[in-house]
């Protein structure tokens, strides 16, 4: 059985109305599609080490890897990246994460 992933990004939103009628708007039943949910997002997280990143912050929750993997390289996402990353933000961040403690 596969285990729970997270998915964190952090990037830098142009114009906060575009990107969350343009962008925001059809990315929730893409994500709800894939089993993914919307845990938090923000443009008041606060660093507590190093350089932050932008002006908003997400952080995403998938029942399995494959189903991260399958969101973030479907056809339906596929438009809605191309506009986040071409058009709406700059300087975008994101790393899955395994719901997991890893020994070192």
């Amino acid at each position: 059985m596969e285990q729970t992933v997270y998915i964190f990004g952090q990037m830098k939103v142009k114009n906060y109305e575009d990107y969350f009628t343009k962008y925001g708007s059809p990315f929730l039943p893409i994500l709800e599609k894939f089993k993914g949910k919307l845990l938090a997002a923000t443009k008041n997280g606060r660093t507590l080490e190093g350089e932050a990143i932008g002006n908003w912050t997400i952080l995403m929750e998938f029942p399995s890897k494959s189903m991260a993997y399958g969101f973030v390289t479907s056809k339906e996402y596929a438009p809605l990246m191309e506009l986040r990353v071409n058009t709406l933000t700059d300087e975008t961040h994101a790393v899955l994460i395994p719901g997991e403690i890893t020994a070192m």
